[in-house]
């Protein structure tokens, strides 16, 4: 049974070939209860842009065992329409992987939230690009404090040196 929200991630590689690389690192998170992987759907998008799906129960035994870890907590939720509207959002001749998780590292959290009277009233993601535009802009603002802060050192002492000369 679910019990807590539910996160997807929508992975695309290019050239339309999944090498399984990222498995190590997704075996861990599941391995160290941090997650655990609801569904997990490859889909591949061909260069005349159809598409085809295949889920976790569906692969060839050597590429099921790699997941097996994952396998054992993954059923089918993701509907055909999320999988079309999945499909959409990828360049022609990609691979993608689709995975469904819960997140296991905040029960104790939740735990603690609810003995105390708390209340999670929302919460949310802040998309990667959104926070490398807010980096690129708080940099921007820190070179320009900066060179305001050389500026006015060097009208300072520009002040002092004239304050000197007329002594």
């Amino acid at each position: 049974m679910l019990e807590r929200p539910l996160e997807y991630a929508l992975i695309e590689f290019k050239g339309n070939q999944f090498s399984g690389k990222i498995v190590p690192e997704l075996l861990d998170l599941a391995e160290r209860d941090i997650v655990r992987f609801v569904d997990i759907v490859f889909i591949s998008k061909e260069k005349d842009g159809s598409v085809r799906t295949l889920e976790l129960n569906e692969l060839d035994a050597k590429s099921y065992k790699m997941f097996v870890p994952m396998g054992k907590h993954a059923a089918s939720l993701f509907t055909t329409n999320d999988l079309e509207i999945a499909a959409s959002k990828l360049r022609k001749n990609t691979a993608a992987v689709l995975f469904l998780w819960e997140n296991l590292w905040t029960d104790n959290l939740r735990k603690a939230l609810t003995d105390s009277g708390g209340k999670l009233v929302e919460r949310g993601q802040i998309p990667a690009d959104l926070v490398k535009e807010f980096n690129k802009r708080l940099a921007a603002e820190e070179r320009q404090a900066a060179a305001a802060k050389k500026r006015k050192a060097a009208a300072a002492k520009k002040r002092k040196s004239a304050a000197a000369k007329k002594k």
